[in-house]
C-alpha cells in the first residue's frame, strides 16, 4: 500500500526522469534546428551579434499544442521550465521563453547549454570549412562557363565585359555560392544589377588590388 512517503518518492522520481526528459529534448531540437540545418548558435553573451533564440516558437506544452510538428516540453509548469532551463546553463529572457546562454570561461567545467553551443559551432565550422574548400575546387569550372559563353551574349563596355544573364547550373548550398561570390570579387568578377533586376556578370578590365 502507498504511503505519503512513497507519493512524495513517485513525485521525486517524475521529477528526475523529466528533467533527463528536457535535456534529451533540447540535444534533438539543437541536433535538428541547427547541425542538421548548418546554423551557428550566435546567442552568445557577451557576442555583439547575440540575440536571444525564439526557442518558444518551436515547443509546445502539451501533445494537443504540438500540432503535429512542434517538441513538447516535459510536463513542467511554466516557472519550473524556467528554473530547470536556468539549471542547464541557459539565460531565459522576455515573457515568452527566448534563451541564450553565457560565453565559457576557461577553467570552469562547461554547462550543459555551453557544450552544446561548443557542438554546435564547431559543426558549422567545418561545414562552412568544406564548402569552402568545394567553392575553391569548383571556380575554375565557373571560370570555364564564363569563357565559353557564346559571343552574341557578350557586350563590351567601358572598363568592363558583361556576360549577359549568365548562370551558373550546377546546384550548390547558399554558403558555397558566397565562397564562389567572394573569390570572383577578389578577381574583379561582379554580379551587374539594374533597378534590382540581374544582368549578368561583369567581368573588371582590370583585377582589383
Amino acid at each position: 500500500m502507498s504511503t505519503v512517503d512513497t507519493l512524495r518518492k513517485h513525485c521525486s522520481s517524475l521529477c528526475a526522469e523529466r528533467e533527463k526528459n528536457l535535456q534529451s529534448t533540447l540535444s534533438e531540437y539543437f541536433e535538428s534546428a541547427f547541425i542538421g540545418k548548418h546554423k551557428p548558435f550566435r546567442a552568445i553573451i557577451g557576442n555583439k551579434r547575440c540575440k536571444p533564440i525564439p526557442i518558444y516558437r518551436d515547443f509546445a506544452f502539451s501533445i494537443q499544442e504540438s500540432y503535429g510538428f512542434k517538441l513538447v516540453w516535459p510536463n513542467f509548469s511554466e516557472e519550473t521550465l524556467r528554473k530547470e532551463l536556468s539549471n542547464l546553463g541557459f539565460i531565459i529572457t522576455e515573457n515568452k521563453i527566448s534563451i541564450s546562454v553565457p560565453s565559457h570561461k576557461k577553467g570552469e567545467k562547461p554547462t550543459f547549454a555551453q557544450e552544446w553551443v561548443k557542438k554546435i559551432n564547431h559543426s558549422y565550422s567545418v561545414y562552412c570549412a568544406n564548402e569552402k574548400k568545394l567553392a575553391e575546387e569548383l571556380y575554375p569550372d565557373v571560370i570555364n562557363k564564363l569563357h565559353s559563353t557564346p559571343a552574341e551574349n557578350i557586350i563590351t563596355y567601358d572598363g568592363y565585359t558583361l556576360f549577359q544573364n549568365f548562370r551558373y547550373e550546377r546546384s550548390i548550398s547558399r554558403k558555397c555560392a558566397t565562397f564562389i561570390r567572394r573569390l570572383m570579387v577578389r578577381d574583379g568578377i561582379k554580379e551587374c544589377f539594374e533597378n534590382g533586376e540581374y544582368k549578368g556578370m561583369m567581368v573588371l578590365k582590370h583585377t582589383p588590388n
